[in-house]
C-alpha cells in the first residue's frame, strides 16, 4: 500500500531533497507532485514555500517496523526497536526498555500472538514467505534454556519410573525445543497428542506405547445395573446365578424347591 506525505521547502528541489531525507529513501525512487510552486513575493510580501506531495511503496521491512511502532505507540509502551536481517530474506525484532513484561506474557503468550500478527503483516502482500521473530529483553533464549534444562530433567524422571510423562500445554515453537531436546538424549522419546491450545508433548522410554499417564475422568456407575445379585441350587441342575435389582424381580416359579442365597 502507497503511503502519502506532504513537504515544503523553499524549492522544489529542497522539497525533494527533504522527502528523501526524512524517508530513508533515493529521490528517484519517490513520485512526487508539485501542490504548489514557490512564491519570491514583492520586497518580502507575498512569498511562500513550494510544496509537493510524495507517494512511495514501503517495503516489506518498513510495513512491519510501522506496525510495531503503531502498536506500541497505542500500547502507551516506550522501547527501542532493532532489526536483523538474516538468511533468505527472514526478519529478526528485538525490543529493549524499561518495563516490557506486559509484552511477554504468561510462558511468553502475548509475544507469541504479537509475533503472528507481525507475520501476517508481513507476508500479506508478497509471494514468498518471510519468516518473522521477536523478541523481549532476550525472553526466547532464557525460555529455551528453561525447556532443555527440563527436558533434561523429565528424561531422567521417564528413564528412572519407565512411565510415560505428559508436558503442560506448549505452543508449537515450545514444542520443538522439547522434541529437538529429546533427540539428543538416549533411551527416551517424544510425541504429541490433543490438538489447539491443549496440544502437549509426551515422553516416554523407546519402544513403550504411545499413551499418556494423565488421571482419567471415572465414569459414573449406570443406574440400570443391578446392584443386587442372587444365586439358587435347582436340584436337578448345576449351580445357577440370577442377576436383578432385587428379589422381587425373579419369578419365584422357576426357582421352586430351591435354595436362595443373597450374594
Amino acid at each position: 500500500m502507497k503511503k502519502e506525505y506532504t513537504f515544503s521547502a523553499k524549492t522544489v528541489e529542497e522539497a525533494l531533497a527533504l522527502a528523501s531525507q526524512e524517508l530513508h529513501r533515493e529521490a528517484c525512487d519517490l513520485e512526487y507532485v508539485v501542490l504548489e510552486e514557490a512564491k519570491k513575493g514583492f520586497l518580502g510580501l507575498g512569498a511562500s514555500d513550494a510544496k509537493i506531495s510524495v507517494t512511495y511503496a514501503p517495503t516489506v521491512r518498513e510495513a512491519t517496523e510501522d506496525f510495531i511502532r503503531t502498536f506500541l505507540d497505542n500500547a502507551g509502551i516506550q522501547a527501542q526497536i532493532h532489526c536483523e536481517e538474516k538468511d533468505q530474506g527472514d526478519i529478526a525484532y528485538t525490543l529493549e526498555g524499561e518495563d516490557l513484561g506486559i509484552l511477554i506474557g504468561h510462558h511468553g503468550e502475548v509475544l507469541d500472538s504479537l509475533q503472528y500478527l507481525l507475520s501476517l503483516v508481513t507476508n500479506r502482500h508478497g509471494d514468498d514467505f518471510i519468516r518473522v521473530t521477536i523478541d523481549v529483553e532476550n525472553y526466547r533464549a532464557k525460555r529455551e534454556n528453561t525447556l532443555k534444562a527440563l527436558a533434561r530433567k523429565t528424561a531422567n524422571r521417564v528413564k528412572k519410573s519407565g512411565r510415560n510423562v505428559t508436558f503442560e500445554p506448549m505452543s508449537a515453537y515450545e514444542r520443538r525445543i522439547i522434541h529437538s531436546q529429546a533427540q539428543e538424549i538416549e533411551g527416551v522419546t517424544t510425541h504429541s497428542i490433543g490438538s489447539g491450545e491443549e496440544r502437549r508433548v509426551v515422553m516416554s522410554l523407546v519402544g513403550a506405547p504411545k499413551r499418556d499417564h494423565r488421571p482419567k475422568k471415572q465414569q459414573p456407575a449406570s443406574q440400570d445395573k443391578p446392584k443386587t445379585v442372587y444365586e439358587y441350587n435347582p436340584v436337578r441342575e448345576p449351580r445357577t446365578i440370577v442377576k436383578a435389582k432385587s428379589i422381587e424381580d425373579i419369578n419365584l416359579a422357576d426357582v421352586e424347591d430351591t435354595e436362595m442365597v443373597n450374594l
